[in-house]
């Protein structure tokens, strides 16, 4: 008899009620909860509001207090909390510290047990749920290192600094393991596909801001009025009659970052 995950309909060879890979899903949804719990401080406290040098008008700035990031954590925590209890009670264990960091951690060694309980797969969809909806409202996510789509599924790859390889987390090989790549070959290819982009000093900006290489919008116009850095054509001005909109090429900008580094090393 065949048996079916509950969540991707895939058969599981073991006769769980929730395949390798779904499970394996749970497994990394619990442990992002660390970083997102940095995370979460940065934007409930408000010190991210500063960024890449530009500042608010005090008529802009957000309350300090996040609202929805104060409810998502909340919503997060009472998920946790309720799986932690079921696998308390139910495996005899002692429930963790009543923190995020402390239950998520906790959970992770029952991933196993989750797949094959009854309701494993409400653990999966309400977890990943609640963690993605924190991932929604924080600030700014942890630091990582875009790594372009994945070849199979699209999805955005993300490797922390250091990392030598990344994985798609939507795309599993049939034997469990991840579609994985290599961080520097995928990144060399990225800069040469974006070298030749062309775009006003926050498009460029923002696209290599994509790439790991943060450089303001700021910096790339200051460059320009010091002949660091030239425009390579212009577009319509912002308003009728206004001064056309200087465009800049990626790779240019590319190369003054790398020049100001090398002088600053000498």
């Amino acid at each position: 008899m065949n048996v079916l995950c509950d969540l991707c309909g895939s058969e599981v060879a073991d006769l769980a009620h929730v395949c390798a890979r779904c499970g394996e899903r749970l497994r990394w949804d619990l442990d992002d909860i660390p970083a997102l719990v940095e995370e979460l401080e940065v934007t409930l406290t408000g010190r991210a509001r500063m960024s890449a040098g530009a500042l608010r008008r005090s008529s802009e700035r957000r309350l300090p207090f996040h609202i929805a990031a104060s409810d998502k954590a909340h919503t997060l925590r009472f998920v946790l909390v309720a799986w932690a209890r079921l696998v308390s009670d139910e495996r005899g264990v002692r429930l963790p510290a009543d923190d995020l960091i402390s239950i998520s951690q906790r959970l992770v060694t029952h991933v196993e047990w989750l797949r094959h309980h009854p309701a494993g797969s409400e653990a999966v969809t309400e977890i990943r749920d609640a963690v993605q909806a924190v991932r929604m409202v924080i600030d700014r996510p942890p630091d990582r290192l875009y790594a372009g789509p994945c070849d199979a599924c699209g999805m955005p790859l993300y490797a922390r600094p250091g990392d030598t390889e990344v994985g798609c987390r939507e795309c599993l090989a049939d034997d469990g393991k991840q579609f994985v790549y290599d961080v520097d070959a995928r990144r060399a290819w990225m800069f040469g596909e974006l070298e030749h982009f062309v775009g006003n000093s926050v498009q460029v900006a923002s696209a290599l801001a994509g790439m790991g290489v943060k450089v303001a919008a700021s910096t790339i116009r200051v460059w320009a009025s010091r002949g660091k850095l030239d425009p390579c054509s212009y577009g319509e001005p912002k308003k009728l009659g206004g001064d056309l909109l200087p465009l800049y090429r990626v790779g240019d900008v590319i190369e003054a970052a790398a020049s100001g580094k090398a002088k600053k090393a000498a």
